[in-house]
């Protein structure tokens, strides 16, 4: 067993070293994930908004249209 560590003891500590720094990584893209999703959260509201007002404008304007007609 000792011979095994031995003989693997360079390559066990790349892969150690290797999973720090993806660990690091990932903590890094966390925080931009969080902006990313709150952009698109306030994407998807101005985008319920607008479609909310095209709705009402066009529901005025056919009204208006059919006001006029008498």
């Amino acid at each position: 067993m000792k011979n095994l560590l031995k003989k693997h003891a360079p390559k066990l500590a790349v892969i150690g070293a290797s999973l720090t720094t993806v660990s690091a990584q990932a903590a890094d893209y966390t925080a931009e994930i969080a902006a990313a999703s709150t952009e698109a959260n306030l994407n998807q509201t101005t985008m319920v908004g607008a479609v909310i007002a095209l709705a009402a404008i066009g529901f005025g304007v056919y009204y208006l249209i059919s006001w006029l007609k008498r």
